[in-house]
């Protein structure tokens, strides 16, 4: 679910607050991160957002099926290096611009990270290996919500003990 995912990256982006590594758009970038895998489910959060035109939304479908090229490493390395290119043409500093390539690389990696607890598991090396990450998480189920209480708590933890 997208709210699973736009807390885990709200979740990496406070702890990149408190290590001292977060860009200043980094709750932004993170979370993009976090929700831009599933550009390719006609479900998923971003392409909610976007109310992409009909004659649109099929061709996607048809072109990048669900859990393929933008569920790979590849793809996150993808976006990051997009993102550093972006951050740094817009003319931020060396450190920022690295921060904000970062922050959409570890978004991007926790979507990977949570899909991979799903049996549908991810193929993150696709399409040099075909071996799939999985686990048994269904998305909806009980034990998702249990992990999105987990995450509130993992907030509630960094919150209170790092300082």
């Amino acid at each position: 679910m997208g709210s699973t995912h736009a807390l885990a990256g709200f979740v990496i982006w406070f702890a990149m607050v408190k290590a001292n590594i977060s860009p200043p758009l980094g709750i932004i970038v993170v979370i993009l991160g976090s929700l831009l895998p599933d550009i390719d489910h006609p479900n998923g959060t971003l392409r909610q957002m976007m109310d992409l035109p009909k004659f649109l939304k099929q061709p996607i479908g048809e072109i990048i099926p669900h859990r393929g090229p933008t569920h790979t490493i590849w793809a996150g390395i993808g976006f990051s290096l997009l993102t550093l290119g972006l951050a740094a043409w817009t003319g931020n500093s060396l450190l920022v611009t690295l921060g904000t390539g970062l922050a959409m690389l570890l978004g991007y990696g926790s979507h990977l990270i949570l899909d991979s607890l799903n049996p549908s598991g991810v193929k993150w090396l696709s399409p040099l290996r075909d071996s799939k990450l999985h686990g048994p998480i269904r998305t909806g189920s009980r034990g998702e919500e249990l992990f999105f209480y987990g995450l509130i708590g993992a907030f509630v933890l960094v919150a209170l003990l790092w300082h």
